[in-house]
């Protein structure tokens, strides 16, 4: 998000922050429902959908009231430029991340300004708007992983966008499986503590769970090196071959799974960072498959119709 965007939200918002705002209410003690293995049960379909960024405006606070965070919702969604994506409006007005009761300004936590603490390397590697090019693409190797259908939002640590982004649980006794309507990434968590050669590296990593209590811990390793960018509504965030992501799932209602996590990664960042959210129970527990690229004409159609307006534009012609 570039700095005129970020000083229109200020601008809109800060006035008001300045108001106190009530505690939430504490909620009542919840008692998670168990599966068939004795498991927290988190089976069935969980989704999100928001406009609230990876990283926090600087000037806000971590949470807003309702009046104020449909305002913020709103400038994110008009700083998105012209959209075309039918995806996008379809799923009613912009609204921030609901988490225990707290309409959110940031995923980021922690540090406490809301902002991933690169490091001087991590500056430079993020220092463009993940989505809008503003770094220049020469080749359609450089497009970004969701456009080339390399990327998935499931992919640790798990991400949200404008739309609608939906998973789907499976617990069986020695693995718990999340199948995401995006991209066809099938995630295994291993909960039998089986590792994965050094040497066999993927965008997605190698995750390790465990039970504490009513949360699925996992801890996640073995990720590619050469594709560090994961999506955001803003800058990226980088996860190197060096990254560790440690989650943390806890179903606080029948319709709430809290998720949370830590990213340690020396690689770009200058200390562990943590982020969190909730999904919310989908009704429909069905998903559908996600075929990407089949018949999907529109990057090459794209950079052919550039190319034609660059030899154009050098001949003169309007």
């Amino acid at each position: 998000m570039n700095t005129r965007m970020l000083a229109t939200i200020a601008t809109c918002l800060l006035i008001t922050t300045a108001l106190a705002q009530e505690a939430p209410d504490t909620p009542e003690s919840y008692t998670v429902p168990r599966n068939e293995h004795g498991q927290p049960d988190f089976e069935g379909a969980w989704g999100t959908v928001t406009y609230t960024m990876l990283e926090r405006p600087p000037g806000l606070p971590p949470a807003l009231p309702p009046e104020q965070a449909a305002g913020l919702a709103q400038v994110v969604y008009e700083g998105g430029g012209d959209n075309t994506d039918p995806d996008v409006d379809l799923f009613g007005p912009p609204s921030l991340f609901n988490v225990k009761g707290e309409l959110r300004t940031s995923v980021v936590v922690y540090p406490e300004d809301g902002r991933m603490p690169f490091n001087e390397r991590g500056e430079q590697a993020a220092s463009h708007h993940y989505f809008k090019g503003d770094h220049g693409f020469d080749h359609p190797e450089e497009r970004p992983g969701v456009e080339r259908c390399l990327e998935s939002w499931g992919a640790p640590p798990m991400r949200a966008f404008h739309y609608h982004l939906i998973h789907t649980f499976v617990q069986l006794p020695d693995q718990v499986v999340i199948v995401s309507e995006d991209m066809g990434l099938v995630r295994v968590i291993h909960m039998n503590g089986k590792q994965r050669p050094a040497a066999v590296t993927s965008f997605d990593g190698h995750s390790v769970g465990r039970w504490e209590g009513d949360t699925l811990v996992v801890e996640t390793t073995h990720f590619r090196g050469d594709m560090p960018d994961r999506a955001t509504i803003d800058r990226p965030m980088l996860i190197s071959g060096e990254a560790t992501v440690t989650e943390r799932f806890t179903r606080v209602s029948d319709s709430e799974l809290f998720y949370q996590y830590t990213v340690d990664d020396p690689t770009y960042y200058t200390e562990p960072w943590r982020g969190e959210f909730s999904f919310t129970r989908e009704e429909d527990p069905h998903i559908y498959e996600y075929s990407c690229h089949e018949g999907n004409y529109s990057m090459v159609g794209a950079l052919r119709g550039e190319r034609v307006r660059e030899v154009r534009s050098e001949l003169g012609v309007e």
